[in-house]
């Protein structure tokens, strides 16, 4: 039973990278467009995503319920580009999802890196097509793929039920991304949002999302501190943090090697000991004080809070301000689609299941948790 189970396994942890491996080529493009962060004096700023780092974390520098400032939210449409083929949807071969059709074990010729960069959207294929050596890559990487694909068919692990199931899920997941992304295209007006909308929207949420108060851009290398610790160990870890802004200091290693490695802030330690753009007023008063004194890239002595010691790095501090409606009218034209696209997607659904209902009552779902609550148990 232990041997099938480990045989299990493997094949599943197989599964999982053919499932990743198909990904690869979308991620290297995303790889090549990406930029050179860019530096200003002493200070590199890293450009991430989701700032928000929750209060309850040791090392965090902000006051109870204070919020982050953010800049405004940057929404990026993953929308499929599909005028390409609403033409071809009277023929329902496009609906397809048997797995018996995607051609496994297909060696790659031109047809495949045709759809392959039809489907991609513009800013990408653009890309591609303006550089051979990028093209080139991109080729590389997909007949690696098709390489391990076809080692994996040839091993028949496309046969496991397992895999065959979630194969055919993805495929019924891209399926519906498709329709609900089609439907959504053809149910908004051309002309959506008009400008009266845009203004509308803007001049509700104008304090709430367009106003800003001042900001700074704030790195830290967190070390920690427990309450119980002893004398001798509390004067361990401040020779510690004075060690490390000597080797900062005399340039033995740098501030963001120095946080990846050895700062006890995991959220901002992944990331070069960036915070994000901090909200200054919602800063500890420690925190604070040294933010609005110290100068761009300069290095603070240990801080000491309740839950440890902060080493501080400050980068550029950030006006109050308020975005005027031509700053954010093409924030304000995606997030209006954004939502509008989101509840045309709740109709869609609701839609659906009347025309074609799935009736599961409350009995039967009861009835399906226990039975496989049951069957993992040890």
């Amino acid at each position: 039973m232990l041997n099938s189970n480990n045989q299990l396994t493997r094949i599943l942890t197989i599964g999982l990278v053919l499932g990743s491996v198909l990904f690869i080529t979308l991620a290297q493009i995303a790889h090549f467009k990406s930029k050179d962060n860019t530096f200003s004096g002493e200070t590199i700023y890293i450009q991430q995503e989701g700032d928000v780092l929750a209060q309850q974390e040791e090392g965090a520098i902000t006051t109870q319920g204070s919020q982050i400032a953010e800049q405004p939210e940057e929404i990026i449409s993953t929308e499929m580009e599909i005028s390409q083929t609403e033409g071809d949807i009277s023929n329902n071969n496009w609906a397809e999802t048997s797995l018996e059709n995607i051609g496994l074990e297909q060696v790659l010729d031109f047809e495949h890196i045709s759809l392959l960069v039809t489907n991609m959207n513009t800013n990408e294929r653009e890309k591609i097509l303006s550089d051979q050596q990028l093209f080139k890559q991109v080729i590389e990487n997909e007949a690696n793929n098709r390489s391990a694909i076809i080692a994996a068919v040839n091993n028949q692990l496309n046969e496991h039920p397992n895999v065959k199931f979630m194969m055919k899920r993805n495929a019924e997941n891209m399926l519906l991304e498709f329709y609900l992304n089609l439907l959504v295209k053809r149910k908004l007006p051309q002309e959506f949002p008009s400008n009266e909308d845009m203004i509308a929207y803007y001049e509700s949420n104008k304090e709430t999302q367009f106003t800003f108060p001042l900001r700074a851009r704030i790195w830290q290398i967190f070390l920690s501190k427990p309450k119980d610790v002893s004398e001798e160990e509390a004067s361990a870890i401040q020779r510690r943090a004075e060690e490390i802004i000597s080797k900062i200091e005399k340039g033995i290693n740098d501030f963001t090697n120095i946080a990846v490695s050895q700062s006890e802030h995991e959220q901002s330690r992944n990331r070069g000991g960036y915070m994000g753009v901090l909200d200054v007023d919602g800063l500890l008063p420690e925190i604070k004080e040294y933010i609005l004194q110290s100068k761009i890239g300069e290095i603070s002595d240990p801080i000491e809070t309740d839950s440890g010691l902060h080493i501080l790095k400050r980068g550029l501090i950030l006006a109050e301000e308020t975005l005027t409606f031509e700053q954010a009218e093409e924030q304000v034209r995606r997030m209006l689609i954004k939502q509008s696209g989101m509840q045309l997607k709740n109709i869609i659904f609701a839609q659906a299941r009347e025309n074609h209902p799935q009736q599961i009552s409350e009995k039967k779902v009861e009835e399906w948790w226990l039975k496989l609550k049951e069957e993992a148990a040890p």
